[in-house]
């Protein structure tokens, strides 16, 4: 099939691709409720939480303590939905049709898509985060010593949150219907690294222990931690789960 092409009679590249899904991203109302759950979320968890978590730690833990638990209990949850939505909502309504009619490449629309939604996560889990941190430091009089903890923890958060929702988009393509990849990804996120614990303890086996500190959510942890190695283990999952998508996409019916 040959490429849409553009007024000036250049075909329709990967740059018209990440256009078109800023356009549709940012224009339906789902993401901005996405966005202000977890905004409202972080400022809520920083204005109710004691910091006695942290009280034993250095100075600034107790307002970081805020954005690790925040995130790790409930905001993953929210980017993983928001992820998956961007491709399960089209597939559902079969308006993806639509958008592979004007971009016949699969493969370029999961990648523009992929590259749109990393980016909007990444932005939104930093802002959310350093909002959070912030209003915990400013709670707890750490303001001034917590500032460059804080701006590293909300850029490490903003890279987790960014890729995760690049693996709930692959995740998306892959099962296609919302109810069951949002079911894959809370396994993925909270059992598997659970399974995996416990067979290892049970079963005297190490490795198994290694295995569930590279899934997504305790390499995540790490990275939002300060462990700034894990984001290649992220990348890697992110990767492998685009492939997967873009393979179910382009070997089955829209």
């Amino acid at each position: 099939m040959t490429a849409p092409v553009r007024g000036d009679q250049r075909p329709l590249g990967l740059r018209d691709a990440v256009a078109a899904e800023r356009i549709k991203l940012f224009t339906v109302r789902s993401t901005w409720w996405f966005a202000g759950g977890l905004l409202a979320l972080l400022l809520l968890m920083a204005i109710v939480d004691d910091g006695a978590d942290g009280a034993d730690g250095p100075a600034s833990a107790q307002s970081l303590t805020v954005g690790l638990t925040a995130v790790s209990h409930f905001g993953q949850y929210i980017v993983a939905a928001f992820g998956l939505l961007v491709v399960t909502s089209e597939l559902a309504t079969r308006s993806i049709t639509v958008t592979f009619a004007a971009t016949p490449s699969r493969g370029r629309v999961m990648v523009a898509k992929a590259v749109v939604t990393g980016i909007a996560g990444l932005v939104l889990g930093a802002a959310a985060t350093a909002l959070g941190v912030g209003t915990a430091a400013a709670r707890h009089g750490e303001l001034p010593r917590a500032l460059g903890d804080a701006a590293e923890q909300a850029a490490a958060t903003g890279v987790y949150l960014g890729l995760l929702a690049v693996i709930s988009l692959g995740v998306g393509a892959l099962v296609r219907r919302s109810a069951g990849a949002l079911t894959c990804m809370v396994l993925l996120l909270l059992v598997l690294p659970e399974v995996l614990h416990l067979a290892g303890e049970r079963l005297g086996a190490p490795f198994l222990d290694t295995f569930a500190g590279w899934t997504p959510a305790q390499a995540g942890w790490q990275l939002m931690s300060g462990h700034w190695e894990y984001v290649l283990v992220l990348v890697a999952w992110a990767v492998a789960a685009v492939a997967a998508g873009i393979g179910v996409l382009r070997s089955r019916d829209a």
